[in-house]
């Protein structure tokens, strides 16, 4: 090897170590719950800006991530410091990111479209920079704390397991607290006084998370690989090399490519399920508040579940299998609904109807995404033994880039379908009941089985990995002692 490495080990990461570094996902988790269950809803049917001018917003933030979230990784991975490559980024993140997210939910009365389309505008972009800032350095901790195949999975899922209960945190408390029934319903959804407390709520939350968790992991920066001194610093031409290499990695591309099109569809399904809630199912919000809550229950299944199928199974054809599950059982309820056999609005099954679904498919959907993210894990380790350079912050960033800005784009998208559908703005036009019903319908058409052919694509790149238990353990065994030459071939 070119370069060494203190974290070069198949150690497990102690316990309190795996809770800290989970915090900080709750930033993460917090901001998906507030951006795609009431960002779209505060300012396009709350404030009355057109859909497509709240998804363009949205879009052109991530179009900014397209350059921070990679710059970042690399200038990461080429940073030396006292307190390691990582941690001084994640402190810096911390409070203009709970700032940017009150001022977010926060905008002046009064302001024109153009104005209001501008506010939306900065302060996404302030948010989204801001956790680029701590999200990428601390994804990159992870593979450098183990080395170790399972240990790796272990730790992702904590950090998905804790960024989910920032976001039902978030998601629960909206509905429970700030969006809480009045007579009318949806009145508090509509209200826009309640959006600033939930701006300073998430704000609070998010500053919070990434100060503990950068404070919780500060005892592994001694172990932790420091660039070589005869390493060059940062500069935009080693950025340029560094993001070239890592997209010459064919995990990577792989991964990349089913996160293109599931990122989308997600971005697509999280924005209009606020409104397939409200408007196609009519639940109160006191029932999306429980709907919330309930999901604690799919997330330990899948947290609980995903070490033992992974072993089982292998993490690649793991993934697959739950992939196809979702694929199939995810449009199931709008599907019954349009067949007449779904129970009807109002009925007292109608709750347990979709909890019992969402307990299979979020069960899912958390072990697909915690696959994911180790597979990416996996892949820095495969990159070093074909190029011999450790460039986890780059990989790390490629990947949160693409899933962020492809989720950005499915915003968007959602942004204009509901103005393609003609879903009215304005609280009194958008009131349950005021809805036409052809709208409601293509609603649900888009948002049920409308988006499987993004998530068929995105199964297709899984199936194309080739980065099994087996060839991992061929490749550290070269890593960690037998030399180096081309990985081996399926």
């Amino acid at each position: 090897m070119s370069q060494s490495r203190a974290a070069n080990d198949d150690r497990q990461v102690p316990f309190p170590i795996r809770i800290a570094y989970g915090i900080g996902s709750i930033a993460d988790g917090a901001k998906n719950a507030a951006f795609n269950g009431f960002l779209v809803l505060y300012y396009t049917t709350v404030l009355g800006l057109p859909g497509t001018l709240s998804g363009l917003a949205i879009f052109i933030a991530l179009c900014v991530d397209a350059i921070s979230d990679p710059l970042v990784g690399s200038i990461s991975d080429h940073f030396r410091s006292r307190w390691g490559r990582r941690h001084p980024f994640m402190y810096f993140a911390a409070i203009p990111m709970g700032l940017c997210f009150y001022g977010l939910f926060a905008p002046p009365e009064g302001l024109s479209e153009q104005q209001l389309f501008a506010w939306l505008t900065s302060f996404a972009i302030g948010v989204r920079l801001f956790l680029t800032f701590y999200m990428v350095p601390s994804g990159a901790l992870g593979p450098e704390m183990t080395t170790h195949y399972d240990e790796r999975t272990r730790l992702v899922a904590y950090r998905w397991l804790i960024g989910w209960i920032g976001a039902l945190a978030v998601s629960s408390t909206g509905w429970f607290v700030f969006f809480a029934d009045r007579e009318v319903l949806g009145d508090g959804r509509l209200d826009a006084s309640n959006y600033s407390q939930l701006g300073l709520f998430t704000g609070v939350l998010v500053a919070s998370a990434i100060l503990f968790s950068s404070f919780g992991t500060r005892s592994v920066i001694p172990r932790l690989r420091q660039p070589a001194s005869d390493e060059p610093a940062f500069s935009f031409a080693s950025f340029g090399r560094d993001a070239m290499a890592a997209l010459r990695n064919h995990s990577l591309r792989m991964l990349l490519g089913s996160s293109l099109f599931s990122a989308a569809a997600l971005g697509v399904a999280e924005v209009l399920g606020t409104y397939m809630n409200t408007w196609f199912w009519e639940f109160p919000s006191s029932n999306l508040g429980l709907l919330a809550a309930f999901q604690i229950f799919p997330l330990l299944v899948g947290f609980s579940m995903v070490g033992p199928v992974s072993r089982r199974w292998d993490k690649r054809k793991a993934a697959i299998g739950f992939a196809l599950f979702a694929i199939l059982w995810g449009p199931l309820p709008v599907v019954l609904r349009f067949a007449g056999i779904a129970p009807e609005n109002g009925s007292p099954l109608l709750l347990p109807f979709i909890m019992g679904h969402g307990l299979f498919l979020i069960a899912a959907a958390i072990q697909i995404g915690i696959l994911n993210s180790s597979m990416v894990m996996d892949a820095t380790d495969e990159h070093e033994y074909e190029s011999g350079q450790r460039r986890e912050g780059t990989f790390i960033a490629v990947t949160t880039f693409t899933g962020k800005a492809v989720s950005g784009f499915g915003n968007f998208l959602a942004g204009v379908i509901l103005d393609l559908i003609d879903f009215p703005e304005g609280s009194v036009d958008a009131a349950v009941g005021n809805v036409p019903e052809l709208t409601i319908f293509r609603l649900g058409l888009i948002a049920g089985p409308g988006l499987i052919i993004f998530y068929l694509c995105s199964l297709w790149f899984i199936t194309r990995m080739r980065l099994t238990r087996e060839r991992y353990a061929e490749i550290s065994d070269a890593i960690h002692g037998q030399g180096r030459g081309h990985p081996p071939q399926d």
